[in-house]
């Protein structure tokens, strides 16, 4: 690099960006000294402290140099299940409200959807999960289709491979789940129609995009009873949905909301 480190702190970000263009072989000492324009000594010491966090990792005694996992984890982290249900159960309550129908917050664990947390509505379809911690295959549920399809192409295929099975169990098939995903990508929300306990719901399910759970596909859910809602009543309970879930997450993002989670 161009300046050379004016303390430790800025030797330390010189390092971490240098190793971040190396390729996957890393980098000697000797080639982050001439880099930084650093004594190897300084250096070293500066790899060392970086090492104790899991930052950089070395390639074995006297190796090159790499980024750690610690830094992957840091520039890939989640937002926790309980911030997840913090930042979203007023989007909940602001749909159910405006809509009377019951909402539900899923996310994917594994090969399953699972149940966050759920607003119950005026309005009461037959749901597949029983309320919070209730768990059902992705793909039996239309949140668990519209999570499969926020899901990269290869991952979402093992998954299918895997749940093909348990789909049958439910008198559904593989071709069906991936032509649900295919209209889910058209249309950017999910519309199906599922029976649970002998009776055919209604569900609409919008995708939450939020950078903060990168690996938690999240998603919300609105159940009506089937034929109680028109094309127009479908159209305006999606954008109730996707205002709220705007809204929910720019109150989350706010100084006074941020100050006010930190200190729980």
């Amino acid at each position: 690099m161009a300046r050379q480190s004016s303390s430790n702190a800025g030797r330390a970000a010189e390092i971490l960006i240098l190793l971040g263009q190396a390729d996957r072989k890393g980098m000697a000492l000797a080639a982050l000294a001439a880099a930084t324009g650093e004594a190897k000594s300084s250096v070293h010491r500066t790899l060392v402290a970086l090492a104790e966090y899991g930052l950089v990792v070395q390639n074995g005694n006297r190796g090159n140099y790499m980024l750690g996992p610690a830094t992957y984890a840091l520039a890939h982290r989640s937002l926790g299940v309980n911030e997840i249900v913090a930042t979203y159960r007023p989007a909940l309550i602001d749909i159910t409200g405006r809509t009377q129908f019951s909402t539900y917050l899923m996310v994917r664990s594994g090969l399953d959807t699972i149940c966050l947390d759920y607003q119950m509505g005026q309005i009461v379809a037959q749901p597949y999960v029983s309320g919070i911690g209730g768990r059902i295959p992705m793909g039996v549920g239309i949140s668990g289709v519209c999570i499969l399809g926020m899901m990269d192409a290869r991952s979402r295929d093992r998954c299918l491979d895997l749940l093909e099975d348990r789909l049958a169990q439910w008198d559904l098939t593989r071709p069906q789940i991936e032509a649900e995903i295919a209209e889910f990508q058209r249309l950017g929300f999910m519309r199906g129609i599922r029976r649970s306990a002998g009776i055919e719901s209604l569900t609409l399910t919008v995708p939450i995009n939020n950078d903060h759970l990168r690996g938690m596909e999240t998603a919300i859910s609105l159940l009506a009873p089937l034929n109680v809602l028109d094309a127009a009543g479908e159209r305006a309970a999606i954008a109730v949905m996707r205002d709220a879930i705007s809204t929910a997450e720019r109150h989350a993002s706010s100084p006074t909301r941020s100050d006010d989670m930190s200190g729980r």
